[in-house]
């Protein structure tokens, strides 16, 4: 038969058990709402990448429309000369 000691040190055992599983979900969900965090960062730098790619798009285009009117611009005048 146990003793009113070993009774008290096996509550104290899974007292301690639980306290270290409460601790480990903690941590575990501590991690989750870090990695949230990151994806959400993440989407935010994708879209941020993604706008800047289409604008960048958009001036070289633009770039590319102009130089090609100088083009004709000198050429005009080269063989009109």
């Amino acid at each position: 038969m146990a003793t009113l000691e070993d009774l008290e040190a096996r509550v104290a055992a899974l007292e301690a058990s639980q306290a270290d599983y409460r601790a480990v979900l903690a941590a575990v969900n501590a991690l989750g709402a870090n990695q949230r965090e990151h994806a959400l960062r993440l989407d935010r730098v994708e879209t941020q990448l993604t706008d800047f790619r289409q604008e960048t798009h958009g001036r070289f285009r633009s770039v590319d429309e102009q130089l090609a009117e100088i083009k004709d611009l000198i050429l005009g005048r080269h063989n009109g000369s």
